[in-house]
């Protein structure tokens, strides 16, 4: 009588189950090993991957962005990185404390800062006063049809 042959089934890992790049297993450990709490549900290692790996990704996708945007390039490099984390809402408000090494700073000029013109005002206030005045000129030219 042959012998019946036991199938063996290969090993699938967790990250491989969920979907996922990020290891599940090493984070299952850290957390284990980290002593967050005396218990730690496996899935919470499955989740706290996702969370991470979705979050690089969103990182990456807007910095390649910003690198192509930038300066045309295929590499992203730190300032990119900086660039898209200060741009995103998000991002920014979770990485406000954060300084990202060679990144550099965001270019900004604040209004009262810019050159001022010849009358003393600031370009922002000159601009603001053009805009003003063709509104009372469209609002006079209106008033002015309808009354005759």
């Amino acid at each position: 009588m042959p012998r019946k042959t036991m199938k063996v089934r290969q090993k699938v890992s967790r990250s491989a189950k969920a979907g996922l790049v990020f290891p599940v297993g090493r984070f299952g450990n850290l957390l284990k090993k980290g002593r967050y709490a005396k218990r730690v549900s496996s899935t919470c290692a499955v989740y706290l991957a996702a969370v991470l790996e979705y979050t690089c990704n969103e990182l990456l996708t807007m910095s390649s962005k910003t690198a192509y945007n930038y300066s045309k390039q295929q590499s992203i490099k730190p300032r990119h990185i900086c660039l898209a984390v200060r741009e995103d809402e998000d991002f920014n408000t979770l990485l406000q404390g954060v300084t990202i090494a060679g990144g550099g700073v965001v270019q900004n000029v604040h209004a009262a800062v810019s050159r001022k013109s010849s009358k003393g005002n600031t370009k922002a206030e000159v601009a603001g006063k053009k805009k003003s005045s063709a509104k009372k000129v469209s609002a006079k030219k209106e008033s002015g049809s309808k009354s005759g």
